[in-house]
């Protein structure tokens, strides 16, 4: 192999880990906004709490 050959192919593992990555970080991007949008918040303590109206008692 030649050395352009192995430069070449690290370049396309790096590229196909960087491509991994950012698509799990825009997944979890998605989720927040999903969760955001539906009234779910955290709380230091509790865990989760739903703060929408529609789930919250009359």
């Amino acid at each position: 192999m030649t050395l352009t050959v192995l430069k070449i192919s690290h370049l396309e593992q790096l590229n196909s880990k960087i491509f991994a990555l950012l698509s799990n970080i825009f997944s979890r991007l998605k989720i927040e906004h999903l969760i955001k949008q539906i009234g779910i918040r955290r709380r230091k303590s509790i865990g989760m709490v739903i703060t929408s109206p529609q789930f919250q008692k009359v």
